[in-house]
């Protein structure tokens, strides 16, 4: 095993008028929404650091990377990172959403894990992407993996159950749950549970 170290729509009932000032205060809450930090990084310190632990199954690579200090991302952890959750078909490479990785250390510190995340796929390239889903391996057309904004992980000492329950209770993204491959879903998207 390689060891690698870094540092909307509007429904009105009741044939209600939205009127233009009702319109104006959700336009100015929507806003406000968008201005307010995620759940995860309102709960992420601002202090100290952000530390991931990732092993690529099908690699057999891991990396415990110091990806956040101190108020800013680290850029060779990013990329350590970035390298193992590369799609493992072709080793095409991305960037991986910096909210991702702080979903998964939020999820990780909720779930009270002492274990690395085991990666069952990170990044998928659009050509993997095609393939396996023309194989019907239940893979959506358009999937966050593509974007690096989706990763599907278990941990050894917590139930994929638990993990989904977690990443549910974070509300932070889309939570998908494979009990029969016995793997969780995260991402960055829309919040939406399967």
């Amino acid at each position: 095993m390689t060891q690698y170290h870094a540092g909307s729509s509007i429904a009105v009932g009741d044939n209600k008028l939205l009127t233009r000032r009702k319109l104006f205060s959700l336009g100015l809450g929507a806003t406000a929404v968008t201005l307010m930090p995620s759940l995860a990084e309102a709960s992420m310190p601002n202090k100290g650091s952000r530390i991931l632990g990732l092993y690529n199954e099908h690699t057999g690579e891991a990396v415990k990377a110091t990806y956040w200090e101190n108020g800013q991302y680290d850029a060779a952890a990013l990329k350590d990172i970035n390298f193992i959750l590369r799609d493992h078909h072709n080793d095409e490479v991305t960037s991986i959403d910096v909210h991702l990785l702080d979903l998964l250390t939020e999820l990780h510190r909720r779930s009270g894990s002492k274990q690395a995340f085991q990666i069952v796929c990170g990044y998928r390239s659009p050509q993997t992407n095609a393939f396996l889903a023309a194989e019907g391996e239940g893979v959506a057309r358009n999937s966050l993996h593509m974007d690096g904004k989706a990763i599907d992980i278990r941990v050894a000492d917590r139930t994929p159950r638990q993990i989904r329950d977690c990443a549910k209770s974070l509300r932070l993204g889309g939570v998908g749950y494979y009990p029969h491959a016995a793997f969780v879903h995260v991402d960055t998207g829309a919040i939406r549970y399967w």
